[in-house]
């Protein structure tokens, strides 16, 4: 947890099948002392039911149709809960989720700004954009990284689970190879740690476990504002996919009802708007898929998507009066 809050808003789980599929899920709550645990929670919940269901028996299903419904459902549940219980109306949480199939094809599914990276080949690059203010000013050349980096906004997520009736899932294609390291984490990481900072961590640990107890000290040590979650996926040494794998459903394309969209984890992400294994498939070890940290709210995160909403709705009202209809 970090140093700064007293009550962990972040959640975290792991999940290995029989046949060697393997789900991991970060995710980062937010509004009000119970809304945003009860949300992160949930969310975790929901994607590891769904996740146990749809890989049930011995099925395979694709990797990124499941991490859809898995967060689609994650939604339907805190949306409900939250219009059940006044003291959690408004609750929403981010999530990043890696689901792995026992053929070895990889899908990351997010929504919000708790990042997935692969470091691969001692360099670490990312592979997912949050769904943030501040992205969104960087992508149009408003901002510089400098500039956003302590820009006052940096906390204002577009997206999330559980707020709205739909959820927008942006869905990225992963190709794994043997040593890779795929990383989960809540902003409380790189919210606060540099990719340059992260990336020097990983290429001196000796252990994804080590790796994952050097990036949450290292959050602590630079003030630990938020809760801190991190989580290491390590691709063994001897890992291969299936070649005759079905391709992705989705890659390279957008789902029903989705825009396409880039993002630098590989081709073919897609944006989706709702409305060790007997084929010799192994993997490292999970490291330290349990570690999060927390103490008193820093920058409050719990308005800043109302926040945002409003701002976009009041940005398209300025556009209409001033004749872009």
């Amino acid at each position: 947890m970090g140093r700064m809050r007293s009550v962990n808003e972040d959640s975290c789980d792991s999940y290995v099948r029989p046949d060697g599929a393997r789900l991991l899920v970060v995710a980062d709550g937010m509004g009000g002392h119970r809304g945003g645990a009860t949300a992160s929670r949930e969310a975790v919940a929901a994607i590891g039911e769904t996740f146990e269901q749809r890989f049930g028996d011995g099925a395979s299903p694709d990797p990124g149709e499941t991490l859809v419904e898995a967060i689609e459902q994650a939604n339907a549940r805190i949306h409900a809960l939250s219009r059940q219980d006044p003291e959690l109306a408004g609750m929403g949480t981010t999530v990043v989720a890696l689901l792995l199939d026992r053929a070895g094809r990889a899908a990351i599914a997010h929504v919000g700004d708790s990042r997935c990276y692969r470091f691969r080949d001692r360099r670490l690059e990312p592979l997912t954009v949050d769904h943030s203010v501040v992205a969104e000013m960087l992508r149009r050349g408003v901002l510089t990284a400098e500039e956003a980096a302590n820009h006052p906004r940096r906390n204002e997520i577009l997206r999330s689970v559980g707020v709205l009736r739909d959820v927008d899932v942006e869905l990225t294609p992963l190709e794994l190879a043997p040593g890779d390291w795929i990383l989960l984490c809540s902003d409380g990481l790189c919210g606060v740690v540099s990719d340059a900072e992260i990336d020097l961590v990983l290429a001196n640990a000796s252990s994804p476990e080590a790796a994952v107890e050097d990036l949450i000290r290292l959050a602590n040590d630079s003030g630990g504002p938020d809760n801190v979650t991190v989580q290491i996926l390590a691709v063994g040494d001897d890992w291969r996919a299936d070649p005759n794998a079905p391709p992705l459903a989705w890659s390279g394309r957008a789902a029903a009802g989705g825009s396409g969209s880039t993002s630098p984890g590989g081709s073919g992400a897609a944006s989706v708007r709702s409305g060790a294994a007997d084929d010799g498939t192994r993997l490292g070890e999970v490291g330290a898929p349990h570690r999060s940290v927390s103490a008193e709210p820093g920058p409050a995160r719990r308005a800043v998507l109302k926040r945002a909403l409003f701002l976009a709705a009041l940005a398209a009202l300025a556009w209409w009066l001033l004749g872009g209809r």
